[in-house]
């Protein structure tokens, strides 16, 4: 079988397990980058690598004759997994299909015009300042309609302190006052008419959209899994806890109790993420979720696809669906790697996989203060995310930790039987670290 995979390199890491899986195969990886870095030792599986700008589907029908399957774990690519799947003769992912999935508002919007609109809130993606007026005096949240987690587009915002993306305000009027404030109002409703370009998402058009903001009452809920000859798997949930920007948060404390801290700040980023086992969720929230997903993939007549949430919000007996992620997420291929690389090669055997560990991953809660030294971390080398930063003499640990944080990315890995050991098992880890750091 030949199979490609259409990467951007900061994705990469989502396609660790099924090279794994698939490594019998001839593998080839198209992809934009320059420099593949050395972290990715798993890439060695590969056939061929080819590095073809702005992933023109000339080039790369030109140095692929043969292609059987298409792996995309860069959303923004689906619309190139489409095209090449037409020209190889693979039924799987339409034009049409490729562009709700790669899109937040178009989705939105699709979800509303098949009957799924009590699971989605309210959106749009405004180029006048009259069209929040959909909203309210409701909370709103504004975001880029592609990308995920923390991708910043505005002109010089930041991924830690960004001016508009991924921010939460408290009504419409708040967010005008910023933007007026800032002396942004032209330049934003500017941005939203023409989008923005960016090498990084293959020069896709990015555009701020606003959604109606749902508290999630409690830490939302997400399913992980595949798409199967059309039908929906969903192999574990993961719940998310996020802490609340420019916060140390309290490491005595689990991620359940930070999660309630979140809720007096625009801007909160995840903190934890951990698995619960399909069994453990209420079955009327497993069934809306199934059949919400599967609802879509039906009208979208999809076959084959890997994907990740979307988070559900619980919020007032209300099922809330916020972003579906179309390819393969980074907490998969972690419990592949812990299920001994069982998970994506049960899939590609037609096997139900059976996940029998639940792991917690979760981004670090250690005082800050620059880093005198570092002594020996080696018996901790097993929770320790191979794509982390470095600790070592010198190096600033902020107050704000999140899974997110790409200046600072300490992420933890840690694994029990359960909630509360998953817990236990964290807060022990992370001591564990902090007594190897002085300042």
């Amino acid at each position: 079988m030949n199979i490609i995979f259409l990467a951007h390199r900061r994705s990469l890491n989502k396609t660790e397990g099924l090279i794994n899986a698939y490594k019998d195969c001839h593998l080839t990886l198209v992809s934009d980058a320059g420099d593949l870095g050395d972290k990715f030792t798993f890439l060695k599986h590969l056939d061929e690598v080819c590095l073809v700008k702005g992933f023109d589907l000339v080039n790369i029908t030109r140095k692929i004759k043969k292609c059987d399957k298409i792996i995309c774990v860069s959303e923004n690519l689906l619309p190139i997994q489409s095209q090449l799947e037409s020209y190889y003769g693979i039924k799987n992912l339409s034009p049409y299909a490729a562009e709700i999935l790669s899109n937040k508002q178009t989705f939105d919007n699709f979800c509303r015009s098949i009957g799924l609109g009590n699971f989605v809130p309210k959106s749009i993606t405004p180029t006048f300042h009259s069209q929040l007026e959909i909203f309210n005096n409701n909370e709103i949240f504004t975001k880029p309609d592609i990308g995920t987690g923390s991708n910043v587009f505005i002109p010089d915002s930041n991924q830690n302190q960004p001016k508009i993306e991924y921010r939460r305000w408290n009504n419409k009027h708040h967010f005008m006052k910023y933007l007026n404030d800032k002396d942004f109002h032209n330049d934003f409703f500017g941005i939203n008419k023409t989008g923005i370009q960016n090498h990084r998402f293959n020069y896709r058009p990015c555009k701020i959209m606003v959604q109606e903001y749902h508290w999630s009452e409690e830490p939302s809920i997400a399913p992980i899994g595949y798409i199967k000859d059309g039908k929906v798997n969903i192999l574990t949930y993961l719940k998310i806890s996020k802490t609340k920007f420019g916060d140390m948060p309290d490491a005595s404390k689990n991620p359940i109790e930070l999660h309630s801290q979140s809720k007096a700040t625009d801007i909160a980023k995840n903190l934890a993420v951990w698995t619960v086992p399909k069994e453990q969720v209420n079955p009327d929230v497993h069934k809306n979720i199934v059949y919400f997903l599967q609802t879509i993939i039906d009208k979208l007549n999809v076959k084959d696809l890997f994907y990740a949430g979307p988070d559900f919000h619980i919020s007032q007996g209300k099922l809330i669906a916020i972003d579906f992620n179309a390819r393969v997420g980074q907490m998969m291929n972690i419990l592949d790697s812990v299920e001994g690389n069982n998970i994506f090669t049960n899939i590609k055997d037609n096997i139900n996989p059976v996940i029998e560990s639940q792991m917690l991953w979760g981004a670090s809660i250690l005082k800050p203060g620059t880093i005198k030294s570092v002594s020996s971390i080696e018996h901790l080398k097993n929770n320790l995310n191979y794509l982390n930063t470095e600790l070592e003499s010198g190096v600033d640990i902020p107050e704000f930790q999140n899974l997110q944080n790409k200046q600072f990315n300490i992420n933890l890995n840690v694994s029990g039987t359960n909630e509360q050991e998953l817990f236990n098992n964290y807060k022990h880890v992370n001591q564990l670290l902090q007594d190897c750091i002085t300042y």
